[in-house]
């Protein structure tokens, strides 16, 4: 019993880690991670490509 519940602990406590240093470090807007020449985003919302 010892051990289940360790693991379950180790279990909740990896994915609240996981959660924390993924929502925080790599999550990024698309007109920020694509903010170069090639990427046609202009303004952040709307995703129609004018020519």
């Amino acid at each position: 019993m010892k051990a289940f519940l360790a693991s379950v602990i180790f279990a909740v406590v990896l994915a609240a880690g996981a959660a924390f240093v993924l929502n925080d470090n790599f999550q990024t807007s698309v007109s920020s991670a694509f903010a170069t020449e090639g990427a046609r985003v202009d303004q952040p919302g709307t995703n129609l490509i004018s020519y």
